[in-house]
């Protein structure tokens, strides 16, 4: 018996240790092409700060325009579920891939703080000449594009959020798990090889984010999956756990109440009434912090609208632009 608990706990600690290699090894041979290479036919790409970072386009070239941006592991294509619809009803929708996902190029310094998250995306803008627009963001790109929103609130014209992960209210920084070993090289990127950009965990991860897993096909899976061939991706997510996910963002300008306060444009909060990752309570206090937003639950709606329900996100957000921007009534 001693012999045959022996032997479990070898194999148990093998597992441990030769799985994660085996899949950084997998994703070494998988990360082979540049972003442009990897890039779908017929990409788009703007420079930024010396970056070229990846986007996609719907609807009328004068159409008012409204920049998209995606939450953790996420890119472009993700939205198209409402993209092509909204593009349909007249605006000009631009999705951008921001790093270190999709096909943007990544920073030399791996810096995926706030602060830098709003440098791109009103350089993203400016590098397509845009001096006013809307923007729409999901999740954990939230406090990014808020962020760029406080910093220049006159080039927002409307601020909508889906399911905004934003942490206000905290009193402590973040607590990165095994910190001591994350924080070295190696463990971090066996540990992202085997989550974050592991292709056969992607269904796994959507499922957790969505309420009726039908909507987890094979194709939207193979969407989510498809940048992860980009060279150098498992490292610069690494890199983005300990700069980004975890960052210590309580000084930042979207952690501050009166910020919110202080923002006139127009806003539309939509939220999932089951979201389990950002509870509606936190869809309802960022709701009120604002002088001028408006709040829409969707019912049955776990944490990724524009996927669960795209049909009714395009109606809300039609609707409200149609509202609040002269241009697109």
């Amino acid at each position: 018996m001693i012999r045959i608990v022996g032997w479990l706990a070898l194999t148990l600690v093998v597992l441990i240790v030769v799985v994660p290699i085996g899949f950084r090894g997998a994703a070494a041979l998988r990360e082979t092409r540049s972003p442009q290479e990897a890039a779908p036919p017929g990409s788009l790409f703007a420079t930024v700060d010396g970056l070229k970072m990846h986007y996609q386009v719907w609807g009328p070239q004068d159409g008012p325009p409204l920049l998209l941006f995606h939450g953790t592991a996420s890119w472009a294509e993700t939205y198209r579920d409402i993209a092509a619809p909204l593009g349909e009803q007249g605006f000009r929708v631009i999705a951008v891939d921001m790093p270190p996902f999709g096909y943007s190029e990544r920073p030399a310094n791996q810096d995926y703080s706030r602060a830098a998250h709003a440098k791109r995306v009103l350089g993203f803008a400016d590098a397509l000449g845009l001096r006013h627009f809307s923007v729409g963001v999901h999740s954990y790109g939230g406090g990014g594009v808020i962020e760029a929103a406080f910093s220049a609130p006159d080039r927002i014209d409307a601020l909508i959020l889906l399911d905004a992960a934003l942490g206000l209210g905290q009193t402590e920084a973040p607590a990165l798990p095994f910190a001591s070993l994350l924080d070295r090289d190696w463990p971090r990127q066996l540990l992202t090889a085997s989550t974050f950009t592991n292709p056969f965990m992607t269904g796994f991860g959507l499922r957790q984010f969505i309420e009726n897993d039908d909507l987890v096909t094979a194709e939207r899976i193979a969407i989510y999956t498809r940048p992860l061939n980009v060279k150098g991706t498992t490292n610069a997510v690494g890199h983005w756990l300990l700069s980004g996910l975890y960052n210590d963002e309580r000084k930042s300008l979207a952690a501050n109440r009166a910020n919110y306060r202080a923002f006139t444009p127009p806003v539309l909060v939509i939220w999932g009434r089951d979201d389990t990752t950002t509870p509606l309570a936190q869809g309802k206090e960022i709701a009120s912090l604002f002088p001028h937003a408006e709040l829409a639950v969707l019912d049955g709606v776990n944490h990724i609208p524009q996927v669960e329900r795209p049909q009714d996100v395009v109606r809300l957000i039609a609707s409200f632009l149609k509202r609040t921007l002269p241009a697109a009534q």
